[in-house]
């Protein structure tokens, strides 16, 4: 999420959806929508020794998920609310797993992290709330070590689509097409994408030197 997009996400509507994106009303809306976590993890393809970026974790619902995951890798939640940071260290505390999460204040247009820093980069459900896609994709691609692997998933809106307002709500269409783009433009390579009920589910690769020669 970027931190000019998204005002609301901080004071007492930041720890309001701080609370809604890891309770159980999140859950029921995602069974109205479609439920992308399996895919999304199955992608992911974790052996538990991987470092991990969930970039827009909010508070942490698929951070923790990862977490659960790793043995002896660790995930990097970043997010631009301190309200969404507090709660997922709190969560991470609750369930025994802080010494697998770094919850990090981070833009998703300029993450403040090392090139080449992660083997699996995700941002899920925070791409509708950005002013440029393309910024967020580049930056996952940045900090992705080669060969390692993006995930992304978020909200697919058709022209003829009205967007989600419980989920703030998307000002542009977003189809398969924008993401193979993104991906494409960011110089990610075996990109994939695939509809998983009203949600999109990319996944794409950093090419390797053997990969370019």
């Amino acid at each position: 999420m970027s931190a000019v997009d998204t005002p609301e996400f901080s004071g007492p509507k930041g720890r309001f959806f701080a609370w809604f994106l890891t309770s159980p009303l999140r859950r029921v809306l995602e069974w109205r929508m479609g439920k992308p976590e399996e895919r999304l993890m199955a992608l992911l393809a974790l052996e538990g020794h991987e470092e991990v970026l969930d970039a827009g974790c909010g508070s942490g619902f698929h951070t923790l998920m990862i977490a659960e995951k790793l043995t002896t890798g660790r995930v990097v939640g970043t997010d631009v609310s301190v309200e969404m940071l507090d709660r997922l260290g709190r969560l991470a505390a609750k369930q025994g797993l802080s010494d697998r999460i770094e919850p990090r204040l981070a833009d998703n247009l300029a993450l403040d992290l090392p090139d080449a820093s992660f083997d699996r980069a995700l941002s899920a459900a925070a791409w509708h709330h950005l002013a440029d896609t393309q910024q967020a994709g580049d930056e996952l691609a940045r900090v992705l070590r080669p060969g390692g692997r993006v995930v992304v998933v978020d909200l697919a809106i058709a022209p003829s689509e009205e967007a989600v307002p419980a989920l703030g709500g998307h000002d542009r269409t977003f189809e398969s097409a924008d993401l193979e783009r993104i991906f494409a433009t960011s110089g990610l390579t075996n990109v994939h994408v695939e509809r998983v009920g009203r949600w999109l589910v990319g996944v794409a690769t950093k090419p390797t030197q053997e990969d370019a020669s």
